[in-house]
């Protein structure tokens, strides 16, 4: 008997796919299904924390991204030797790390993938910032992104749906300021105005945009953009680009590999994100957890 919790953001209806693998798993001899939905922000994290010492083979987060980052949390957080097999349902805006591990639903799929365990250890990216530790699956990005996620936060009361993503960038723009930081590599030490430092174990983000198209969610490596003098005008010529997935020319946007980067803030202010969602940072030493935890493969 496999035992799966799925953990389901309240504040989403449910697709007829998500609707079908419920039915699926809960209708199955061989599958014990529990669904649990949250009711307030944040509180995936504590229910994965209780699946996880409740020793759940399957805790599958059924949203967007943001509760895919919850679920997450809660299971790193629980600090136990071993972690159940996280599966990511997308029932949610954006979806992006989906496009980033190249997974598409379908139902029947995803019920054989629980039965036979069909898994692969994937990265986990690690923030220690203001004495507390996050981790994300996708990407994390300081600066523009932050606060296009601030912005989208706020914009969620009056306005939803995918192109409540580019009216945030766009307004972000308009009003961004950018801080000076430092950003400190192995091979790269930097002092300047930047725009956005994308901290990437995956590639894709925003609803859809490649922001670095060498990351991988299983070599072991953090894959960082970096964006200087990059102004509104650059971000339209080179939209094309960041949907298709090709890297970007510009002697402002720069493309390297590490496995930790430690940023600072020098002058200005500075806002941050993690798998889309937004959270209280100061300085932040970020590294990855190589094969950090073991996902449904589907």
């Amino acid at each position: 008997m496999v035992r799966v919790a799925f953990i389901i953001n309240g504040s989403k209806k449910l697709t007829i796919q998500v609707q079908e693998i419920l039915k699926l798993c809960k209708e199955h001899p061989k599958i014990e299904a529990d669904s649990i939905i949250t009711k307030i922000p944040k509180e995936a994290i504590e229910i994965a924390q209780l699946c996880t010492i409740q020793k759940y083979d399957v805790i599958a987060s059924v949203g967007g991204d943001g509760t895919m980052n919850e679920v997450l949390n809660g299971i790193m957080l629980s600090e136990h030797t071993t972690f159940p097999i996280l599966a990511v349902v997308p029932n949610g805006t954006g979806n992006d790390f989906l496009k980033s591990a190249k997974l598409k639903l379908e139902p029947v799929d995803f019920v054989q993938a629980i039965l036979k365990k069909r898994t692969a250890l994937i990265d986990v990216g690690k923030i220690e910032t203001n004495n507390k530790t996050h981790y994300f699956l996708n990407i994390s990005d300081v600066g523009f992104g932050g606060k296009a996620i601030e912005i989208l936060n706020k914009q969620r009361k009056f306005l939803k749906g995918k192109t409540s993503y580019s009216i945030a960038i766009l307004r972000t723009f308009f009003g961004f300021r950018k801080p000076t930081l430092s950003i400190k590599t192995d091979d790269l030490q930097f002092q300047g105005k930047i725009l956005m430092v994308a901290i990437c174990n995956g590639s894709v983000f925003g609803n859809g945009l490649t922001i670095n198209p060498n990351a991988k969610i299983n070599d072991g490596i953090l894959n960082i953009t970096y964006l200087g003098n990059v102004t509104i005008i650059d971000y339209i010529m080179n939209l094309a680009k960041l949907k298709k997935g090709l890297p970007i020319q510009h002697p402002e946007v720069h493309y390297l590999e590490t496995k930790s980067i430690e940023i600072k803030l020098i002058k200005g202010k500075v806002s941050s994100e993690m798998d889309g969602e937004y959270f209280d940072a100061g300085d932040q030493l970020i590294s990855i957890v190589k094969g950090g935890i073991r996902m449904l493969i589907y």
